[in-house]
């Protein structure tokens, strides 16, 4: 779950029990940069927050991650795939900095650098599974969990029967990761943390990603440009084949 910075910062406040007119003097801010803070309509600097922070009896620590921000993917989607509805959060700043990072408008650098940046296996609350399990086993879970569902990754890249192995590593994106995961415990796979271990990652999908799936059997299936995104962004040899797909496109 993102957390913003107004949402951060009006924290602080509650918690230190000061008024923003005192905590803007002590911070040596002026009242109308913090109001424009808790208002959203300002992106302070890291020096300005952390002497918000201070004035607030508390101090901000800096960490990094790598990236996984399902926007990236929309993004991407809303300007190669022909009928994609566009999410209603903001995405106009994830399509300039797809440009940025592909280096230009080409069709397969924008979906590398969505791979990239979309990292769905790194969401928070994500489960990563080992073993043997069918295609069939993990649409059971999928269907008895009820809402939205799709497979994604390798089951997407290469359709397996229902009776087939799934094949690593595939994504099962859902709307309940929890139960999913509750349904999944009764058979015979396991968890992991280890990714050279995956089999089947479980992540919980926007409502938008679920856009443009489509059925093969009793299976659904994540729309083609999300598969490849996501195939991409697992590395090894279904990045590989899912790259020469695009390259078709």
């Amino acid at each position: 779950m993102e957390i913003l910075v107004s949402d951060t910062v009006r924290e602080w406040l509650l918690e230190s029990g000061l008024n923003a007119a005192t905590a803007a003097r002590r911070a040596g801010v002026s009242a109308s940069t913090l109001h424009r803070i808790l208002t959203g309509q300002v992106d302070p600097s890291v020096g300005t927050l952390r002497e918000i922070a201070i004035g607030c009896g508390v101090d901000l620590s800096i960490s990094s991650r790598t990236i996984s921000d399902w926007r990236a993917a929309a993004a991407a989607r809303s300007m190669l795939e022909e009928g994609y509805v566009a999410p209603e959060v903001e995405i106009d700043e994830w399509q300039t900095r797809l440009i940025r990072l592909a280096e230009g408008d080409d069709p397969i650098e924008l979906v590398n650098a969505a791979a990239r940046a979309s990292a769905p296996l790194l969401r928070d609350g994500a489960a990563w599974y080992t073993g043997t399990m069918t295609v069939g086993s993990v649409a059971s879970a999928g269907d008895a969990a009820g809402g939205q569902w799709a497979l994604s990754g390798a089951a997407g890249l290469y359709l397996p029967e229902l009776g087939e192995l799934t094949p690593a590593i595939t994504v099962l994106w859902c709307s309940d990761v929890q139960t999913v995961s509750q349904l999944l415990a009764a058979s015979d796979v396991r968890t992991t943390d280890r990714f050279d271990r995956v089999t089947l990652g479980v992540v919980r999908g926007e409502a938008e990603l679920f856009e443009g799936s489509f059925m093969r059997g009793l299976v659904h299936y994540a729309a083609p440009i999300q598969i490849v995104i996501d195939c991409l962004s697992l590395g090894g040899t279904v990045a590989n084949v899912a790259r020469e797909e695009a390259m078709t496109w």
